[in-house]
């Protein structure tokens, strides 16, 4: 999640502080020095660990909980029920607001930000109407519930709001994946054949 130019890992760190005093102060593992030194160890790799958590809880892609809905209500934003996916896409979409694009590569751009997917998730494709677009194999994750279908018409208002002004969205098709396999059986049923044979 986070790159640093240096290493700060618990491991790494840790060797720093036991060998940051000069070499006739580098005592045995057992001695009074580096006993200190460990101690000086635990207290830094315990507040860059409660530094990152805390970070971590600011950032949209991996805050929770009330964080989340403190970030949400930062965007205006009220919470609807306890999915957390979808309240990031409200926040997305919030961010995402007012920027509009001119090709179809930049507006699948857009959706794929506001749905946090790749861009080959979906596609975009035109209907008999020139100014008209349907977006199919949008991957609908979010939990279904009571919330199902106010989720669904905030989802075609923000990839409406999103288009250009001529350009109507028509119908959004979804995808859903399941995680079991599918099996397929096929039947095949013969019959026996007779052969009548004319007399003469």
């Amino acid at each position: 999640m986070y790159q640093t130019e240096s290493d700060i890992s618990d491991d790494t760190l840790r060797n720093r502080v036991l060998s940051s005093f000069p070499a006739y102060m580098n005592q045995e593992d057992d001695s009074n020095n580096q006993r200190i030194l460990n101690i000086i160890a635990d207290m830094f790799t315990q507040h860059k660990n409660n530094l990152l958590n805390i970070s971590k809880q600011r950032l949209l892609s991996t805050c929770s909980g009330q964080s989340l809905t403190d970030l949400a209500a930062d965007y205006g934003i009220n919470r609807l029920d306890d999915d957390d996916n979808f309240l990031r896409f409200q926040i997305r979409f919030q961010m995402m607001k007012n920027r509009i694009g001119i090709t179809t590569n930049d507006i699948k751009q857009l959706i794929a930000v506001l749905l946090d997917v790749t861009i080959d998730t979906f596609d975009i494709v035109g209907t008999d109407n020139p100014e008209e677009i349907e977006v199919i194999n949008i991957p609908f994750s979010w939990d279904s519930g009571d919330k199902a279908e106010v989720k669904r018409t905030i989802l075609t208002n923000a990839i409406q709001s999103m288009l250009p002004p001529e350009y109507n969205l028509k119908d959004l098709k979804y995808s859903i994946e399941s995680p079991s396999q599918l099996y397929v059986g096929v039947l095949a049923k013969t019959s026996a054949q007779v052969t009548v044979k004319e007399m003469v």
